[in-house]
């Protein structure tokens, strides 16, 4: 394996210092027993130990071994030179999210009054779609990262247009998913898994008809 510690990673290890010296720094001054779950109203529905605050930079830290150890077992391995920005830039956002749950569990652990995460939760995950669609066109063909249907991985044209088509998809999937965050909760969940599918299954039945046209 490459090393594990350079340049293109770098983010991801000042993330995970960051989470873990708040998980050390707050432990102490954390109740016995913090928020682990929120239900759709944004109110607290399950706790647990406050070991828990460590759960982020765990994450992290598993994300960062996955990042590594997927590109290098790859057979496609060469290919990930040719997008290390996108694809790192994927796993640096799911971090910041687990940094924001991290900061946000603490806050209602201590009683700070903060934003309803019914409202962060769909922001911040419309926020990270639309980002990793914007950098999706630019994902080379390889077995991990980006749609992976059996025609993506058995045709470059057809990884590359399913690829544009799907970035254009979770762009605008992201950009429903951060409008609905002003919804009511009843309807903003509906919304919600409503795009979530569209975003899954429209790339790739896409990826279907691109291969069947080609190969008539």
């Amino acid at each position: 394996m490459n090393k594990i510690f350079k340049h293109d990673n770098i983010k991801l290890w000042i993330l995970l210092a960051l989470t873990l010296l708040i998980a050390i720094i707050s432990y102490s001054h954390l109740p016995e027993q913090i928020p682990i779950h929120f239900d759709v109203a944004g109110n607290v529905d399950n706790y647990s130990g406050r070991i828990y605050i460590f759960l982020e930079p765990f994450v992290i830290l598993a994300m960062i071994i996955l990042a590594e150890v997927a590109r290098n077992v790859d057979p496609k391995k060469n290919a990930y030179g040719k997008f290390n920005k996108q694809y790192y830039l994927t796993f640096f956002l799911v971090s910041l999210l687990m940094l924001a749950i991290q900061l946000y569990t603490i806050a209602v652990s201590l009683n700070i009054k903060v934003l309803n995460i019914s409202i962060i939760m769909p922001f911040a995950m419309g926020l990270l779609f639309t980002m990793i669609g914007n950098s999706m066109p630019k994902f080379k063909q390889n077995y991990y990262a980006g749609i992976r249907t059996s025609w993506t991985l058995s045709d470059e044209e057809v990884w590359y247009k399913t690829h544009r088509l799907g970035g254009k998809v979770w762009f605008a999937g992201g950009l429903l998913m951060m409008i609905s965050a002003i919804l009511p909760d009843y309807l903003k969940t509906k919304v919600f898994f409503a795009v979530i599918i569209i975003m899954v299954l429209v790339p790739i039945i896409y990826s279907y008809v691109v291969y069947k046209n080609k190969n008539k």
